[in-house]
């Protein structure tokens, strides 16, 4: 299991686009991946679970996966999350292809 603590930089939170767009980056991973902020545990690659962790900006989350490929789910999903307030959405879109 690889666990890692980032934040959320998005000015809106992890809001619904954010969400789908973490969700679908954690599906390409075979491993399983958890997120916790909030108080809440739930599974990273659900985008309803992944919204209902209601994680403002600067919100804590945490980030566990366990699996194969679990280094590189943790890198690219934290990397998500931080750069989710740095970029436009066209590039957020080539960002998890």
């Amino acid at each position: 299991m690889v666990d890692v603590l980032t934040g959320v930089e998005n000015h809106r939170g992890l809001d619904a686009q954010e969400a789908a767009r973490f969700a679908l980056a954690a599906s390409a991973f075979s491993s399983d991946i958890v997120c916790v902020a909030n108080g809440r545990t739930v599974n990273g690659k659900d985008v309803m679970s992944v919204m209902s962790l209601r994680a403002r900006r600067d919100t804590p989350v945490r980030i566990l996966a366990t699996g194969p490929d679990e280094c590189a789910a943790v890198r690219i999903l934290s990397d998500v999350l931080r750069a989710s307030g740095n970029r436009s959405t066209q590039d957020a879109s080539s960002h998890i292809q």
